[in-house]
């Protein structure tokens, strides 16, 4: 589980964003469903204000623990500094793997890690938080992590825990697999869906996947689209090559049903098909989800009830967690302020308040946020057209 991120000298954030997902003693119940963290987290703010970018700090420790060391040794480091300044970034994230308390640290410059560390606190009654890894450049100079393999090479450019696991070191196994069940549609480059980018592929997973495509239809079809069932066909191409399609089914009022392609379905119904496999692994495996603009091509009303997977315990047996940005204002009414983070941005620099960490009265998890929001009193609303000295 995801207690929280940060990142300092990244993007747009000069000093330290840090998002906290923890939750306290006073936490609503129905909120916390007695769980260390919660289970959604919306980002709000005008656009520029830094949501997307936040998602990339958590994109980057991600995506640099798994697959640094697959790249070649010449390869920078994927991040931009804080208007691409020439100091170091640094970079947090603290999560339960196997019900044990990790935090792990980086800082790192385009061209090399200056330092990688890691804590570990043990799920016992009196435990404390103690380093167990620090690596110094390439040299170590701390593990109480593993022992042996001095043959163990580390690179500039990759990350110790992604070394490690590709010597196959069991002591390493539960932090990797944490971050194997991360599913997120933000890169370097911006937002990037590999259903949208690769609806061939992502056709050919589904038939290969079968429980994967049974929740997609079953939830479009609770959806209300119309579609009574979608079947993977397959043939071979012109080249001889296996070639995968769906074909949609629609009811019609005389009883029978209409056979349509991908291509001439709505925008709508293609962004369910498309992202509804990410649902449905995160939520098996207890996974993180990160989504910018999640509620892009989908109906306002169908919004509410992908949260419902997350933040109703009867629907989230295995704890999976969502965050994500977003520009519909209802949703801050349905998640509170204890699972809203807004975003302003000030002279080029970005960053973000939780609702519950300002003291303001009004604030109270059982009235609408929306209305503060738009009202401007809260902060994170657009002030379009407005004029500053």
């Amino acid at each position: 589980m995801l207690l929280g991120f940060g990142g300092k000298n990244c993007w747009c954030f000069k000093d330290w964003m840090q998002i906290d997902l923890s939750l306290g003693d006073g936490v609503p119940s129905d909120v916390s469903m007695g769980l260390p963290a919660c289970t959604a987290m919306c980002f709000k703010g005008a656009n520029a204000s830094g949501k997307t970018n936040a998602l990339k700090v958590y994109s980057f420790i991600y995506d640099f623990v798994r697959y640094s060391f697959s790249n070649t040794p010449d390869k920078p480091i994927m991040f931009d500094s804080f208007f691409h300044n020439d100091e170091p970034a640094e970079f947090y994230a603290e999560f339960l793997a196997n019900e044990v308390y990790y935090r792990y640290e980086l800082t790192a410059s385009k061209k090399t890690v200056i330092t990688e560390r890691l804590f570990r606190k043990k799920n016992e009654e009196g435990s404390r938080e103690t380093e167990i890894f620090v690596r110094e450049g390439n040299a170590i100079t701390k593990n109480t992590l593993y022992k042996g393999h001095k043959d163990i090479l580390f690179r500039d450019n990759a990350s110790f825990i992604g070394t490690l696991k590709q010597y196959n070191l069991p002591e390493i196994s539960d932090i990797y697999d944490f971050f194997f069940k991360t599913a997120i549609n933000v890169t370097y480059y911006g937002m990037s869906d590999r259903g949208e980018n690769d609806p061939q592929g992502l056709t050919n997973y589904y038939y290969t996947h079968p429980e994967e495509l049974k929740f997609t239809v079953e939830k479009i079809k609770y959806f209300d689209t119309g579609i009574k069932n979608i079947e993977i066909k397959t043939k071979l191409n012109e080249l001889g090559q296996f070639y995968a399609y769906p074909i949609f089914y629609h009811s019609l009022s005389d009883n029978k049903t209409h056979a349509m392609a991908f291509t001439e379905e709505s925008r709508g119904t293609q962004a369910l098909f498309c992202k509804l496999n990410n649902y449905f692994e995160v939520l098996n495996s207890g996974g993180v989800l990160v989504l910018d603009e999640f509620d892009i091509n989908l109906h306002p009303d169908i919004l509410p009830h992908i949260l419902d997977w997350f933040i109703k315990s009867e629907n989230n047996p295995k704890h999976s967690q969502i965050l994500f940005t977003t520009h519909n204002s209802d949703i801050m009414d349905i998640l509170g302020r204890y699972r809203t983070y807004l975003f302003e941005k000030e002279d080029g620099e970005s960053f973000c308040y939780r609702l519950d960490e300002p003291k303001t009265p009004s604030l109270r998890n059982d009235r609408p946020l929306s209305i503060p929001y738009k009202k401007h009193l809260i902060g994170g609303f657009p002030k379009i057209g407005s004029k500053e000295d």
